[in-house]
């Protein structure tokens, strides 16, 4: 009975390590610690999460294309943007003559997103910055894009986080992020999309939509009334 109630504890142990730091990615421990977990993994980031790069074309850089038409030089911010994955999906678009803000909070995604940037030679196109998204450093009705994928459930305060995504989009701007699907592994943390759309529309955002995108995630199209 010893052995098996050690064995127990230690499933226990693991099970709670691994929901803690790889499934929730640290959410549950504090920002600090959510931070630390991406500045751990950066270098190994893209090919942990193996994005699908045509997919990513179609459904992100194509479809905002089409949004914003017949503007092809956007002032677009991508919050949360880790190693670089939305600016240069856009900077990469046929036709597109605009420029990406990139901002995250961790200084190793940013980098490993930097060296790419370089490596691609899209520094005209791009600019990468170190930042809170709970308090984005830009003025009001600034963007005519603002996107977060795949990231609004690893913010301390999601609401809020909108709130200055909001903030800074110009009257007509688009703003696309995400939510999570599977809601088991994260209580409190995943809204449904009944949730989303009271919260977009009560900071003002109208036209909103929900697309399939992947398999975790469904992208949430809005956009601020002229």
């Amino acid at each position: 009975m010893t052995l098996l109630a050690l064995a127990l504890g230690l499933g226990i142990v693991c099970f709670l390590i691994w929901w803690l730091l790889i499934e929730t990615e640290g959410v549950y421990l504090g920002r600090r610690v959510v931070i630390a977990l991406y500045d751990l993994v950066a270098h190994r980031y893209d090919r942990i999460k193996q994005f699908d790069e045509y997919a990513d074309h179609v459904l992100v850089s194509q479809a905002l294309t089409a949004a914003i038409a017949p503007k092809t030089d956007p002032l677009i911010l991508d919050v949360a943007t880790g190693t670089g994955r939305v600016p240069l999906l856009m900077a990469s678009s046929a036709g597109f003559h605009g420029h990406v803000v990139g901002m995250d909070a961790s200084r190793r995604m940013l980098s490993v997103a930097r060296a790419k940037r370089i490596a691609q030679g899209f520094d005209s196109f791009i600019t990468l910055l170190r930042g809170d998204a709970s308090q984005l450093p830009f003025p009001a009705e600034h963007f005519d894009v603002v996107t977060c994928l795949e990231a609004l459930e690893f913010m301390p305060d999601q609401a809020v986080a909108l709130a200055e995504m909001a903030r800074v989009l110009k009257r007509g701007g688009i703003l696309l992020t995400t939510i999570r699907i599977d809601t088991r592994w994260m209580p409190d943390r995943t809204w449904k999309e009944s949730k989303m759309r009271e919260v977009l529309t009560a900071l003002g955002l109208r036209d909103i939509h929900f697309a399939i995108w992947q398999e975790d995630y469904s992208q949430v199209w809005a956009r601020k009334p002229m």
